[in-house]
């Protein structure tokens, strides 16, 4: 539909109407259906696979699936033999089991709101998973092979759900009477770069899900060793939150009364962010002192990060918002500026598109054996 809708308007603006015969053309419509009336395997919740390689003979599929993929030579291309699908279909099968454990609300969500996987393999330990408005009930997932040969479950459920939360908001945002504005932009501490409102909301709603699933399987991890890697990893990715979560809530707040009639559920967002990140405190109590403290030294890490990106987009000539950014004051040269952020002034000078050293968030080590006390006691 979206293809005849795009040759009817180069039709209205003056094209011929072979534009409109060529997004008519029956056969191709029916390809195109039948990648998901008939996907190549269906998992026993109903969800259908489709591998990314059958997409390539489609016009519109093709186009729609290029821009969802990992942009590196880490991506097999090669036709997927029955044993790989089998493969794959197993692995999903057990990471959407475990999400029915842990969170059987999320598992009732996930399967109600996908129809589709697009599947792939890549080399390395990063799967990729991917959605977009252009594939709706749908979702790209690559899965690493590392992580095939290691039966990470628990990080596929986690990154899964994660991705549901995407598809189902941009279907609830698309079917509400009200569109969400375009021309806000906001610094987004989880992509560093400027986001409209939607995206943000994306983000803060769906990351959640994915915290939430990870420290839920923690006590699935086979070893402490990988407890507590898993445990460095969420508290990390959740210090984020912080001020996305405000991000969010002056977002929200511009919207009005009238909106959030049309769009209930948005205004849960921020207290869903807070509630993860009071899960991730009751992680830190049972660390030990220098452990905490380094946590924390993160989180002011995530915030400085935070007011250098805000500082590079002025320094730009953008407009970003944040609440807890004050005035900047603009250097005569215009090479620096000096900006107030969370209550501290920082002094921030222009800087190529990479960020200095001293701004990379790292995972804190953690000790395992507390990790799992917490959790079993959760």
């Amino acid at each position: 539909m979206d293809e005849l809708q795009r040759g009817l308007e180069s039709y209205v603006d003056g094209a011929s109407s072979d534009v409109v015969d060529y997004s008519l053309q029956p056969d191709l419509v029916a390809q195109d259906l039948a990648l998901e009336r008939r996907p190549a395997r269906r998992l026993a919740c109903g969800i259908g696979l489709v591998p990314i390689d059958r997409l390539e003979a489609s016009r519109v599929m093709g186009k729609r699936i290029a821009h969802c993929l990992p942009a590196d030579p880490g991506l097999e291309h090669a036709r997927m033999s029955d044993h790989d699908m089998d493969r794959i279909a197993d692995h999903l099968t057990r990471a959407i089991d475990l999400i029915s454990t842990v969170d059987p609300g999320g598992h009732q969500r996930l399967t109600a709101g996908l129809h589709t996987l697009y599947i792939g393999t890549r080399r390395g330990a990063i799967s990729s998973f991917f959605s977009s408005g252009d594939l709706p009930g749908s979702a790209v997932v690559v899965l690493s092979q590392e992580k095939l040969d290691a039966e990470d479950y628990p990080a596929t459920a986690a990154e899964l759900l994660r991705e549901a939360g995407r598809v189902l908001l941009r279907l609830y945002t698309a079917a509400a009477p009200l569109l969400l504005p375009t021309e806000l932009r906001y610094v987004s501490p989880y992509t560093h770069s400027l986001q409209t409102l939607e995206s943000i909301l994306h983000t803060a709603y769906a990351i959640p899900w994915e915290c939430a699933v990870r420290i839920a399987c923690l006590p699935f991890r086979a070893t402490p060793e990988h407890r507590a890697r898993e445990a460095a990893f969420v508290i990390a990715y959740a210090a984020r939150l912080i001020p996305l979560i405000d991000i969010a809530r002056e977002g929200i707040e511009r919207l009005g009364g009238d909106v959030l009639l049309d769009l209930r559920d948005i205004a849960v967002i921020p207290s869903w962010g807070a509630a993860i990140l009071a899960l991730i405190d009751r992680l830190l109590e049972c660390e030990p002192a220098p452990r905490r403290q380094a946590c924390y030294a993160q989180r002011l890490c995530v915030v400085d990060r935070q007011a250098w990106d805000l500082g590079q987009a002025l320094l730009r000539g953008e407009q970003p918002i944040d609440p807890r950014m004050g005035r900047p004051m603009l250097q005569g040269s215009g090479d620096g500026l000096s900006l107030w952020y969370d209550g501290r002034l920082h002094m921030i000078r222009k800087a190529a598109r990479q960020s200095p050293d001293e701004f990379c968030i790292q995972d804190v080590g953690l000790a395992g054996k507390s990790i799992l006390t917490v959790m079993e006691n959760a």
